[in-house]
Parts: structure tokens; C-alpha cells; sequence
């Protein structure tokens, strides 16, 4: 489809449902986040998992990060091959055809993996040293999410001595991660966060006193980046969501600036406290809640497949059909993977239509 002509044109004037991003709010969240450790010793490595494109993290990398951050093998190709020089892919690369992808794509920069298993790190090990090449990883945590990761401390030193083993792998460092616990009482949450980040810390103490150098520890997301970023002994965090943010970022207590909306159409009002809009699940996720209206008085009570209904208040702004309104996703990690192009927008006005390459998997 062509979209060159919305150019210089109002953003109201793009066709629904789409993905708008604001890019003078991505920049002073880049600032702003930039900002805040500029005078730290934690350095930023921001996820792009939630963005998505590199025209993003290259700004972020022109403010100061040290890299990116990834989720999947896919992604890390896509940021490589844009001329990002380090990468950390922070999950685990399991299988022949992508550990050889892994292998393969390591010359292009810094690429690290995590690893947990012993069974995976001899995979890897055995397809790099058929390339006769080196892969750097950190060994992943369990602080407490319960997800992937060995458990901390002398466990996690025990699997590091196995592991350490296979000569063509390279330890780096270790990876943990609490940023997914969102708490809304700010105590229970400072409390729940420094439980996690002393697990990884002590577990780096241990590591390093049995003779292998730690140089990173990576962790913690934009929902803890005040608190896990000033965390002695972390050296890196992995903030994600702050560049784009969404409406359960900012309800915990995140605060940026939204960058980015779904543009939808209003196609029936078949009462006067009611209208249908052109948008529902497709393109609008419900894991983190329903998404939230840009405008007062409307609330969305339920979205179909291709269907929002809207809710109006008395102080709601007249709508009628083919109006358009901006909606906040409630979880943008989830939302805009179900979109091919960001449409930018400066001042309300489209600055440029960009595809999202991450978007598509490997061939």
C-alpha cells in the first residue's frame, strides 16, 4: 500500500486503524531517561522489545546507551544489521537452525546470549567452534519472577563451573530480572526490588571470589529503573517501555510521556451514550486491561475482534461517524507488534511512515 502522499498531511487524515508515534515525545523520554544516569554508574542498555525500530534505538545510543536489548534472535539481526554494535539478546537461543543463526550473526558486533543449561551452552559451544568463534553470554538468574535462570548463589556457581567448561563460549556476566513486578504500594515494591537486585548482587560476590571476573550485571526494567539503577553493584539496566510508554506503565507510577496511540474511526452511533469504533483486538492487546481513550469523558467498555465500543459521558465531546479519535494501548509491548508501520508524527503532522522490520520472523 502506498502511504507517501500522507506526508506533511494532519494525522487525522491517515486511514484506521493505525500506529502513530509521536517522535518529539520518544526523543525527550530518551532525554529524560538519559538524563537521569547521566551522573550514575549503571549504564543504559534500553530493551527494544517494546519499540521495535531501529531508528529509535539509534537515538537512544546517540543519548548515551552503551547498547540494546533484545528478546528474540530475529530482533538482534535486524539491530545488527542497523548498525548497532552491541547487543544482548536477554533470553535463551535454543535449537540447531537459530544457534547457528546465533553463531553466524555473532561477526557483525558485540552479541551476547543468555544461557541457564548446560545442554544449551554445549549446543552453542559445538556450533561455535565450528565457525572457530567465541560466544559471549551471561548467565541468567532466578531473582524471583520465576521464569527462565539457574537459582542464585552457590547454584548458580555450580552451573557457571559446568558451563565454563566449553572453551568456545566467553562469560561475561549475569542477568537477572524484577522489573516485571508491578507493585502499587511503594514500599512493599522498594522492598520486593531490593530482595531481587541483592540476590544477583551476592550471587556476582560469590562468582567473582571463586575466580571468575563478573564484568556485567545486567537487569531491571522502566517500571524499577529508580530504584534498580542506583542498586550498587548493577551494571546495567534494561529499560524498555519508557520510550513509547503505555496506560499500565504510567497507572504504576511511570512518568513520560505517551508516544504512542492507535488511531481509530468512529463507524456507528447508534445511541446518544454510545459509538462504535473501527478498533478491537486486532490491534489493540487486553493482557495489561482494556486500552484507554485520549479524550475525557469517553470510556471504552469492550472491544470485539474488529469492534471497540465506546462509552460517553455527558461531558464527552460530539462524535459522529468518520470522526477519529487517539486510543492509549494498555500494554504497548503487545499492541504494536500487531502493526507493520509506525505512522510519525511531529506536531500532529505525519513526518514520515516507517516499517517496522521486526515485525516479520526469520525466513
Amino acid at each position: 500500500m502506498y502511504y507517501g502522499d500522507l506526508i506533511g498531511r494532519h494525522k487525522t487524515k491517515v486511514d484506521t486503524p493505525a500506529l502513530l508515534l509521536n517522535i518529539g515525545a520518544v526523543e525527550r523520554n530518551i532525554q529524560k531517561m538519559a538524563q537521569f544516569f547521566a551522573d550514575k554508574p549503571c549504564q543504559l542498555r534500553p530493551h527494544a522489545k517494546t519499540h521495535r525500530l531501529p531508528l529509535i534505538a539509534h537515538k537512544q545510543i546517540q543519548a548515551g546507551a552503551i547498547g540494546i536489548t533484545c528478546a528474540k534472535l530475529y530482533e538482534a539481526k535486524v539491530f545488527l544489521e542497523s548498525g548497532i554494535k552491541s547487543v544482548l539478546i536477554a533470553n535463551q537461543v535454543v535449537g540447531a537452525r537459530q544457534i547457528d543463526w546465533l553463531v553466524n550473526l555473532s561477526s557483525l558486533g558485540e552479541l551476547m546470549v543468555c544461557i541457564d543449561s548446560v545442554d544449551n551452552a554445549r549446543q552453542i559451544s559445538k556450533a561455535a567452534e565450528q565457525r572457530h568463534r567465541k560466544i559471549d553470554y551471561l548467565l541468567e538468574i532466578n531473582v524471583g519472577l520465576n521464569r527462565c535462570g539457574v537459582e542464585p548463589k552457590e547454584k548458580a556457581l555450580a552451573m557457571l563451573k559446568r558451563i565454563n567448561k566449553f572453551k568456545y563460549l566467553r562469560f561475561r556476566g549475569l542477568m537477572g530480572y524484577e522489573g516485571g513486578m508491578f507493585v502499587q504500594n511503594d514500599e512493599e515494591k522498594i522492598k520486593k526490588c531490593r530482595q531481587s537486585n541483592q540476590l544477583l548482587v551476592e550471587t556476582r560476590e560469590i562468582i567473582d571470589r571463586a575466580g571468575f571476573p563478573v564484568q556485567i550485571v545486567s537487569a531491571g526494567g522502566s517500571n524499577t529503573y529508580n530504584l534498580t539503577g542506583v542498586f550498587p553493584g548493577i551494571t546495567e539496566i534494561q529499560v524498555g517501555s519508557y520510550a513509547t510508554m503505555d496506560y499500565h506503565n504510567s497507572c504504576f507510577g511511570l512518568e513520560f510521556e505517551q508516544a504512542i496511540t492507535v488511531l481509530a474511526s468512529i463507524i456507528s452511533r447508534p445511541e446518544k451514550s454510545r459509538a462504535i469504533m473501527d478498533t478491537g483486538k486486532k490491534s489493540l492487546s487486553t493482557d495489561q486491561g482494556l486500552p484507554v481513550c485520549i479524550l475525557p469523558g469517553i470510556r471504552i467498555s469492550n472491544l470485539n475482534e474488529e469492534h471497540g465500543h465506546l462509552e460517553l459521558e455527558d461531558n464527552a465531546p460530539g462524535l459522529k461517524v468518520g470522526d477519529k479519535i487517539e486510543i492509549i494501548p494498555s500494554h504497548g509491548c503487545t499492541t504494536i507488534p500487531y502493526f507493520n508501520h509506525y505512522f510519525i508524527t511531529r506536531s500532529d503532522i505525519v513526518e514520515s511512515i516507517v516499517e517496522i522490520p521486526t515485525r516479520k520472523t526469520m525466513l
